[in-house]
């Protein structure tokens, strides 16, 4: 009996790695964010931006030079961007088809055009124009027009769940937006596919939260969605519950938080001896650094524009050069 009971432990043992959830410590995350360096400060908002002030100042420095006559496609970017950082998308989009009336055929029109018409609640129109931005530059933005694109189509079609597991040989599990790049895409091996596709995805990704909005709902499940591809030896189970998490928080109906909440306890669920009330505390404390940050450069910003100088160059310099701390 005690010699059976041992073969079997052994057994046990011998299939862990490939079949049982991986443990959950500090060790964990830690590695996950050492496989994904940008993803656990993206999430958090611990990069450098620019406050609601400076989007003021730059909306008033653009009109002013508008009325000297002084209209540029670069000038009419940065207002554009400016009026929709401050919210108003409809005036952003209006800036846009001034833009494309008086210097037609750009791509960062379309590409703008694209976004703006996301946030305005026109996917037809968004998906139309980001479709255009690609004919023009198929490669923008290290790929991250391709994803929004995808991420447009995925919402379009009512962020499917769908679940594809072992389908392929070699394959790897995939599900939401993982599932639907994958269908779009029309690889035919998901081993291979994620390999590149994952990487692809997460540069797209990682890149509208970067520009756009770090902490957008849809842009926060897409990724956990991604970051949960993989066995545990290449995903990021920890980083895709915070991530899942953040999007409950800023959802705005109780529906969506209650479903993206399920999303976080099955993420963290694939590690053993995980309770949410990790992914929350480890989550908080990050948000938390990550506002610290985001005041640091405010009160340089405010600091800056009552001095009356270029608030955009000093920007760059402090904390976008390789020099920068």
């Amino acid at each position: 009996m005690k010699t059976r009971l041992r073969l079997l432990a052994i057994g046990l043992l011998s299939i862990a790695p490939a079949s049982m959830a991986c443990l959950w410590d500090t060790d964990t995350i830690v590695m996950e964010k050492a496989r994904f360096p940008e993803v656990a400060e993206l999430i958090a908002g611990k990069f450098p931006r620019h406050s609601r002030e400076f989007y003021e100042w730059r909306m008033k420095r653009c009109l002013s030079e508008i009325a000297k006559g002084n209209k540029t496609p670069g000038l009419l970017d940065d207002l554009a961007v400016a009026q929709h950082k401050l919210g108003d998308h409809p005036a952003a989009i209006s800036t846009m088809q001034e833009k494309e009336a008086a210097f037609p055929g750009i791509y960062e029109t379309y590409s703008n055009l694209g976004t703006f018409h996301i946030y305005a609640g026109d996917l037809d129109e968004a998906e139309k124009w980001i479709s255009r931005a690609l004919e023009i530059n198929p490669n923008a933005h290290f790929g991250r027009e391709k994803c929004q694109l995808w991420l447009v189509q995925w919402l379009k079609a009512g962020k499917p769940r769908i679940q594809n597991t072992r389908q392929f040989e070699h394959s790897v599990d995939y599900s939401g937006f993982s599932a639907f790049i994958v269908k779009q895409s029309g690889f035919t091996d998901a081993s291979w596919a994620w390999k590149e596709g994952r990487a692809e995805a997460l540069k797209g990704i990682l890149g509208m939260m970067r520009f756009a909005d770090h902490d957008n709902p849809l842009l926060l499940e897409a990724l956990g969605d991604v970051l949960l591809t993989g066995n545990f030896q290449e995903n990021a189970s920890l980083l895709a519950a915070q991530s899942y998490l953040l999007a409950s928080r800023k959802s705005k109906t109780d529906t969506e938080k209650q479903r993206l909440w399920k999303l976080m306890e099955q993420a963290g669920g694939t590690t053993s001896e995980y309770k949410p009330r990790d992914t929350m505390r480890t989550l908080d404390a990050a948000l938390a650094e990550g506002r610290l940050l985001l005041e640091k450069v405010r009160r340089d910003e405010l600091v800056w524009i009552k001095s009356g100088k270029d608030v955009a160059a000093l920007f760059a310099a402090k904390y976008l050069t390789k020099s920068a701390k």
